[in-house]
């Protein structure tokens, strides 16, 4: 039988952190970098592992992806996250897709839920991410809206999804919000996008409407009642929100100059 290290990028999850370990158990070997929580993270990850690496809070997990798979023994990676359930039927199937060896990389669906919903429009469902590899046959990037580059073609795609509590409640949704808007506008800073009449337009206007209208209706997130509604409105603000504080950290630079 092929080994497998499922590897997990972590902060402040110890609500979440339990159910996940304990839904796989049953690999050879975990993972986790922690990104310096300030909660009970760590201490309930020890129940499951001692292979827990400590790094600084980096406010998204992307970045420590390839630190994590660096520190496995194993040929097979799964990756999963805090807030992730794998049940019995994927755990099955990963490891009988592992020992039939065909493949290098495994495509996953993962199922979404919102505030105790499993959300079927937006886009969510079924929203198909490379989370079972040979290791080495993808690399890693640190910005936020990435899955990986894949270094190998053999690829297949697996039927059970892993089961994904994103959002508990409207709170939950606010933390994220924060940290990813911020994580986005620090990467636009860096790849230089202007503050200027044209992008203002854009980010501000044109894109949330896009947006919106594509997960409302297009991908017929009215079907899933207010949480459809929320989840097309988010996108929308996440833009707004994320040029806002590009714009900021441009305001932050002229006044260190001046």
């Amino acid at each position: 039988m092929r080994k497998i290290s499922a590897v997990l990028i972590v902060r402040n999850e110890e609500k979440n952190i339990e159910r996940c370990l304990e839904s796989i158990k049953w690999v050879n070997e975990i993972i986790i970098v922690d990104q310096s929580s300030t909660d009970k993270t760590v201490e309930l990850a020890k129940k499951y592992t001692d292979k827990i690496f400590i790094t600084e809070n980096k406010l998204i997990c992307n970045p420590d992806r390839e630190y994590g798979i660096s520190k496995t023994t194993n040929d097979w990676i799964l990756l999963i996250e805090a807030d992730e359930v794998v049940d019995e039927n994927l755990q099955k199937e990963i490891i009988s897709a592992v020992n039939e060896n065909k493949y290098d990389i495994f495509f996953i669906p993962v199922k979404t839920f919102f505030i105790g919903k499993w959300i079927k429009t937006c886009g969510w469902w079924p929203s198909y991410i490379p989370r079972l590899f040979r290791k080495g046959c993808i690399r890693f990037q640190s910005s936020i809206h990435t899955n990986g580059e894949l270094l190998s073609k053999k690829v297949a795609y697996l039927k059970n999804p892993i089961l994904h509590y994103s959002y508990n409640s409207i709170d939950d949704w606010i933390d994220k919000f924060k940290r990813y808007t911020t994580v986005i506008a620090i990467e636009s800073y860096q790849k230089g996008l202007k503050v200027n009449l044209k992008n203002t337009v854009k980010e501000l206007l044109l894109k949330p409407i896009y947006f919106f209208v594509l997960k409302f209706f297009v991908l017929k997130g009215y079907k899933d009642g207010w949480r459809g509604l929320f989840i097309s409105l988010s996108s929308a603000l996440t833009i707004i929100m994320s040029y806002f504080k590009l714009i900021e950290l441009y305001d932050k630079e002229k006044n260190s100059v001046s």
